[in-house]
């Protein structure tokens, strides 16, 4: 069935309102940390749009990342995730391109730097861990991202050493079993205790 002249017209109108809203969004909205700052007002602002705005605006971080531009990733993620902060699969691998490309050994060869993008992925994770309808997995993905860094990456100058890289994991673990995962009680224990061990050598 074709689509009239004047409905096609007014779905162009609409399309390229949007269009036009979402260009403007880097402007309309103000820093995080600024007290005019609302996460909630994309939402009120595009209503049931903002949610496949976001889905479009994570399109462009991907774009930007490998773009090698980790820069207007960044800037982009801020505006994906004023629209829609709930959504994990946003969060996850915007924090796993830091923490893992950015932060590898490979790619990165100053301990310093890495470490810097290695906080910066675990930040962007645990910000999502406040927002995001799944915060599970995203401790988990911590969790993860700890242990992997443990293991690949021992001599990384974390504060406290490899002791306190799993007295983190520990900390970790407690959020978990917070959340219900089962056995992050005494994977916890078990965390605290190799961290006890590292510190006695």
């Amino acid at each position: 069935m074709e689509i009239p002249d004047v409905m096609r017209r007014v779905l162009r109108g609409i399309g390229w309102g949007l269009v036009a809203v979402l260009a403007l969004l880097p402007w309309y909205f103000p820093p995080r940390g600024s007290s005019l700052w609302s996460p909630s007002l994309a939402v009120r602002l595009l209503g049931p749009l903002a949610r496949p705005a976001a889905a479009w605006q994570w399109v462009r971080v991907d774009a930007a990342i490998r773009a090698g531009r980790t820069d207007i990733a960044l800037a982009r993620a801020e505006i994906a995730f004023a629209l829609d902060p709930s959504e994990t699969r946003g969060w996850l691998p915007l924090a796993g391109h830091l923490a893992f490309e950015r932060a590898s050994p490979e790619r990165e060869p100053d301990p310093a730097r890495r470490i810097a993008w290695l906080l910066a992925g675990l930040a962007v994770a645990r910000r999502g861990e406040a927002s995001c309808a799944e915060p599970l997995e995203l401790v988990e993905w911590q969790i993860m991202v700890l242990d992997r860094t443990a293991t690949v990456d021992p001599d990384l100058p974390w504060p406290g050493g490899l002791a306190g890289l799993f007295n983190e994991i520990a900390a970790l673990f407690d959020r978990a079993a917070g959340l219900g995962a089962p056995d992050a009680a005494e994977n916890a224990r078990l965390a605290r205790s190799i961290a006890d061990g590292l510190a006695r050598q």
